[in-house]
This record gives structure tokens, sequence and C-alpha cells, in this order.
């Protein structure tokens, strides 16, 4: 058989003509502004679509997170925990994901797991989640810790919530149970330090009596 010669394989050029038509096109103002525009309208679309889908992802999460609670609230904590951890796979870094994943952790602590709790918590804060949930997800982890019989390490965890806690009350719930917990660690020091800030810098919140029967119990009647 006769051999055949391959077709050579043609690649697309631009010829010196249209590179000068196209610098031509430029070079005249009216026309860069033209793409200038076009340019800015196709950003501002594209913005407005990530944003329509964000929006959309969100409330496709809230609902998803709303069915979840709602099972919860049922008694059904199994099916509750199965349906907040699909909220999780799917809509990870959403509000409601993050939400999601304060609600888990309290079904697992009613359920006894403490360390999956503990675990699960740490790699939660790990990835920075949005600053509403950093406190509620400190105080999680030093209440699994302290189930799980590790009182030094729930007492870190809930000084860490102390300083990232957004508001007054919270912070002086996270100080009692740093108080307890570093009194069951046996450090008594950082544990009337602890009282002693509430009665100091929190005076007009409601853990200021809590704070002063239990350091009064530590320190013989002394505040």
């Amino acid at each position: 058989m006769a051999a055949t010669a391959e077709a050579p394989i043609k690649t697309a050029s631009v010829t010196p003509a249209a590179r000068q038509s196209a610098a031509g096109w430029f070079a005249v103002p009216t026309n860069r502004y033209l793409a200038l525009g076009a340019a800015a309208v196709l950003v501002a679309i594209v913005a407005w679509f990530l944003v329509l889908a964000g929006r959309r992802k969100e409330e496709f999460a809230s609902r998803a997170l709303e069915q979840a609670r709602s099972v919860a609230e049922s008694g059904n904590l199994p099916l509750a925990a199965s349906e907040m951890q699909k909220v999780i796979t799917t809509y990870g870094g959403t509000r409601a994901g993050q939400e999601a994943v304060i609600m888990l952790n309290q079904v697992r602590l009613v359920n006894g797991q403490h360390e999956l709790a503990a675990v699960s918590l740490q790699d939660f804060l790990k990835a920075g989640p949005a600053a509403e949930f950093r406190a509620p997800a400190q105080g999680l982890l030093g209440r699994a810790l302290e189930n799980a019989k590790r009182p030094a390490d729930a007492a870190q965890a809930y000084a860490a919530g102390v300083e990232v806690a957004e508001v007054d009350y919270l912070r002086t719930e996270l100080l009692l149970d740093a108080g307890r917990a570093y009194s069951l660690a046996g450090d008594r020091d950082k544990a009337v330090a602890a009282y002693r800030r509430i009665i100091k810098d929190y005076p007009d919140t409601p853990s200021r009596t809590e704070a002063e029967i239990r350091l009064a119990e530590l320190t013989g009647g002394q505040l």
C-alpha cells in the first residue's frame, strides 16, 4: 500500500494585520471606555450571581437546620444528629451550617459522647468559625472535657471562651465554669481569680452572687 502523507495541522495565529487592527481599535478613547464599561458590567453580573447563590444557600441551610431542630425537640436525638450532620456536610461555611455544629455537639453531650464532642469542637474552632459561635463552642468544649474528667483542659477552654465572648452574661457564665474547673483541677489560685474577676468587672450581672458564694467557699469568707 502506498504511504499517505498526513495533512499538516494548522494552528491559529494572529496576523500582524489583526494585531494592528485591534491596537487601532483600542487606540480610540471611546472604544477603550466601551471595553472598560463592558468589563465592569460583567464583573457586576458575576458578583450579583455569587451573592444570589450565597443567599439561596443560606436559605436552604436555614430550612434544613429548622427541620433538624424540630426533630431534636420531638425527642428523636439519633435522627436529629443525623439531620444536623447533613446540614454540616451540605452547607458547610454557612451560618446555619456553623450553628448545626453547635447543636450536634449539644446532642452528643446529652448522649454521653464527650470525647467525640471534644474532638469535633476542637476541629470546628481550628477552622475559624464566625465570631458569634466562638464563645459557645469554647463553652461546649469545656463541658465536654470536664465530663471526660479533664478539668484542667476544660478550664483552659472556658477561659478561652471568656476572651472571645461578645456579651457580659456569657463572659460571666464562662468565668463561673472556669472557676469550677480550676477548682476541680486543684488550681485554687486561678479559681479565686476567676470569681474575683466577676465581682470586680461584672458586679451587675446575675453571676455575681454565685461568684461570691464560690469565692467564700475557697477563701473562708474573704472576698
